[in-house]
């Protein structure tokens, strides 16, 4: 049953077992300085044991300066005390022959203002201000799952500053950086994070970039800061390792958002990709087969994979196997990645592929928190409380979170 779905895949340098992957998915569970913990060991371990064909992390701070850190207990690869804890995920994921990649991020102007160094701006493409808030202060239930007594504010964005040209390359840099550290940490490869609303969809979106320079003004060099990030990345880990580059038309702070032009716009944006280091693409969406334009019908993801010619991770509304061979009976990805469905189901590879009928837990915020874990990696049974400071005014010091 489902024979694409559960048929190898040659991914870059790495062979799959199966054609299923599980997406980012944010939890906030690291210690304050960034440092991963053993239950998110034990959380990853945990799906890679259901049959998964490879994992991508969370999304991961790399360096700790110019508003890179998103989130409050947001992990990092940013030092060694970060690489050293995150060796027990990699190692527990691989103990089950399971792949993992470490997704590299970048907050840009929607990095929570907590997250900031006293007298830092975020940055961002160009000097903008996102309308949105930070997606941890949705509801009172999540302030309830978390623990979390006291002021439950509602955390919007500052004003961001256009990052200078030299800035462009140190971020750049960083995601080098981060992904050198990434694989002394036991990765098989890194996913950069260009899709969602953080800063390198902040280059790629026409909407968030108003630049006039070479970094903008058009589909080849919005997509230029991504290209120089995937350089960057190549040269610092190597042809032996994974490179994926995840898009969206939409970000944390639009959950509408379209790209103007539409299927144009993405044609475009995978022919400008085409020679980009990475190794696949990857889509991003609620819906991969909603391309949220009027005037055309082909999905996204499609259309550029066959602009760009390279692999393509399909995310977006797959929940079942019927839902994962409809990426590959469209012609729309090489691979189908899974979100919510593993939070409460990490068996869910294996509960498919049975054919059976399964009562699915309907997905709810808490499992975020607190789902199912490997007990036999670690067994959380004190799970620790965030400090989370309500008061959005604070800043953190210019020496925190150096170790």
């Amino acid at each position: 049953m489902f024979d694409t779905t559960f048929s190898p895949l040659q991914l870059g340098p790495l062979t799959l077992k199966n054609r299923l992957i599980m997406a980012p998915l944010t939890r906030q569970l690291a210690e304050e300085d960034g440092t991963p913990t053993a239950e998110m060991a034990a959380y990853y371990a945990r799906r890679a044991r259901g049959g998964i064909g490879m994992i991508i992390s969370e999304g991961t701070y790399e360096v700790d300066e110019l508003g890179c850190k998103a989130y409050l207990d947001q992990p990092g690869i940013a030092n060694a005390k970060h690489v050293a804890a995150w060796k027990m995920t990699t190692e527990a994921v691989h103990a089950f022959d399971v792949p993992i990649i470490c997704q590299l991020m970048h907050g840009g102007r929607v990095t929570d203002p907590r997250c900031l160094f006293e007298g830092e701006s975020p940055v961002s493409a160009s000097d903008t201000q996102s309308e949105g808030w930070v997606l941890y202060t949705d509801t009172n239930d999540e302030k309830h799952d978390r623990g979390i007594d006291g002021d439950w504010p509602k955390v919007t964005f500052p004003p961001a500053r256009a990052l200078t040209e030299a800035e462009i390359h140190r971020v750049a840099d960083g995601f080098a950086e981060g992904a050198a550290r990434a694989v002394e940490a036991g990765f098989d490869g890194v996913e950069i994070h260009g899709a969602n609303g953080y800063l390198i969809y902040q280059f790629i979106h026409p909407k968030t970039n108003l630049r006039t320079d070479d970094w903008g003004g058009s589909p080849e060099n919005n997509v230029r800061f991504a290209k120089l990030v995937c350089e960057r990345v190549r040269a610092a880990i190597g042809p032996d390792k994974l490179i994926t580059l995840r898009l969206s038309q939409d970000g944390v702070d639009d959950f509408l958002g379209a790209w103007p032009g539409g299927v144009e716009y993405a044609r475009a944006v995978g022919a400008a990709l085409a020679d980009c280091e990475a190794d696949a693409l990857h889509w991003s969406s609620f819906d991969w087969t909603d391309n949220r334009d009027p005037d055309a019908d082909d999905p996204m993801p499609k259309v550029i994979t066959r602009a760009s010619g390279k692999p393509m991770l399909v995310n977006g509304g797959i929940m079942d196997g019927a839902g994962s061979e409809a990426v590959f009976e469209a012609g729309a990805g090489d691979a189908a990645v899974v979100g919510r469905p593993l939070f409460a189901h990490p068996d869910w590879p294996h509960i498919i592929r049975s054919g059976m009928d399964y009562p699915w837990t309907e997905f709810d915020r808490k499992y975020v928190i607190h789902a199912p874990v490997d007990l036999a990696v670690s067994y959380p049974a004190d799970r620790r409380v965030p400090n989370w400071d309500p008061d959005v005014t604070k800043r953190r010091s210019p020496a925190a979170d150096t170790a």
